[in-house]
């Protein structure tokens, strides 16, 4: 995350869930700390939004906090001018075909798009603040979600035009871009990458192989480390050191480019435990999530998610909106120890009463959650937000649980032992 010289921004944490994506909402609850502006993903530090892959449904969220002063967005400004309200704005061609509002510039070949001319599209959530959905105040924390379904591959450059709203005895204006946003949408050309790991202590080799999908010829296959440089071509390449590397597969019809392999060395001896808690995903739904608890990490660490093919499917301590499958997860910590959870089974059938027979009331709910029925000693409860983020959680507590000081929405209530869960949807309305 960075503070802003020019305006610039950059976003997103996303999430997707195929079977509502054309009614997805994110939440503003990104922890941006003590920062005045901040932005996620931020593209100073290499961040970028998820890659998407064509034809496939796509969702990815932008979170941004809005500085309270105009020298947030510009140091010309003085300290002390506020800042009214900031608005996106809207999608216009001129007559010299030059796009502004929210632009989508393919890197490759310069030519311009709206999200809709490319299969997506976006859902600002500004908290009511404003009738006009694009309109944010400062000082405070919005979101936007970019969803659809990719109808053109390519490496995009986004750029997000504003108008920032300030005052000097008489309301004024003047004009920004967000820019620096990338998002890659990839062809379907890799089925996934088989990874071995390093070991130090034998002098074993790391390999990468990549497998096609049927049907699919490339006039290249290239591998890179994590500084960019090209370490080799071919279905397959030896590496003496661990670390994370990515594949580019190149069709006469596509250039694809698929990165965070992590290998990993086998020969570190290391302190750090990571386990996994799923929850499985309700039938005709994905709405599963995972979620790594990290014991003995030296130092922050980072946890990169697999899909069953190997590819990346996320980041972060949590994922969500998935589907019943096979998983695995990767946390590497500040001293390069990295800990792999592989052949996680996601189910589906985690049902509202799965082997506890309880009843949650009242629901809509404004201040007391009830709950009926025999609680095994040893269980616990959390309260997830329909992100997969976890609100609040408690050792069980029979009869009820406080739920006055959590912000009004629909939420999704677990009460779990070791053997069994029982999940419940609820609506708090104070």
């Amino acid at each position: 995350m960075k503070h802003f010289s020019a305006f610039r921004v950059a976003c997103a944490f996303f999430v997707l869930t195929a079977t509502s994506l054309m009614h997805a909402q994110c939440d503003a609850d990104f922890d941006f700390g003590e920062l005045e502006f901040g932005v996620s993903p931020d593209p100073i530090v290499g961040e970028s939004f998820v890659d998407g892959m064509l034809g496939e449904p796509y969702m990815d969220v932008l979170h941004i906090l809005i500085p309270a002063t105009a020298a947030g967005i510009d140091d010309t400004y003085p300290p002390t001018l506020p800042v009214d309200s900031v608005i996106v704005a809207d999608d216009v061609v001129n007559g010299e075909n030059d796009y502004s509002g929210v632009v989508f510039v393919d890197i490759a070949t310069e030519e311009a798009f709206f999200a809709e001319e490319i299969g997506l599209s976006l859902t600002y959530n500004n908290n009511g603040d404003s009738p006009n959905a694009s309109t944010f105040l400062g000082a405070n924390q919005y979101c936007a979600v970019i969803q659809g379904v990719p109808t053109r591959s390519g490496q995009y450059r986004i750029d997000i035009d504003i108008i920032a709203w300030a005052t000097i005895f008489t309301p004024f204006n003047v004009p920004y871009t967000f820019e620096d946003f990338t998002l890659r949408v990839n062809c379907p050309v890799l089925a996934g990458v088989e990874l071995q790991n390093t070991n130090s202590l034998d002098g074993t080799q790391g390999q990468l192989s990549a497998n096609l999908l049927e049907g699919v010829v490339a006039t290249e296959i290239a591998w890179f480390n994590s500084g960019g440089a090209q370490i080799g071509v071919g279905d397959s390449v030896l590496v003496d050191n661990p670390g994370t590397f990515s594949v580019q597969i190149t069709t006469d019809d596509c250039v694809s480019l698929f990165g965070d392999l992590i290998v990993i060395d086998e020969g570190v001896d290391c302190g750090m435990e990571v386990s996994v808690e799923l929850i499985g995903t309700d039938p005709g739904l994905s709405n599963g999530s995972a979620t790594v608890v990290v014991v003995g990490a030296s130092g922050e660490w980072t946890a990169n998610w697999y899909g069953g093919t190997g590819l990346l499917i996320g980041t972060g301590e949590s994922i969500v909106g998935l589907d019943e499958g096979q998983y695995s997860v990767v946390v590497v910590d500040e001293i390069g120890c990295a800990v792999e959870v592989a052949d996680l089974n996601l189910v589906t059938g985690l049902a509202e009463n799965d082997g506890l027979d309880l009843t949650v009331f009242p629901n809509p709910v404004q201040n007391q959650l009830n709950i009926a029925g025999t609680v095994p000693a040893g269980s616990s409860w959390t309260l997830w937000s329909l992100s997969g983020q976890m609100v609040a959680q408690g050792a069980w507590l029979q009869g009820s649980v406080d739920v006055s000081h959590i912000a009004k929405g629909m939420y999704v209530f677990d009460v779990a032992t070791p053997e069994a869960h029982s999940l419940h949807r609820v609506v708090l309305s104070h």
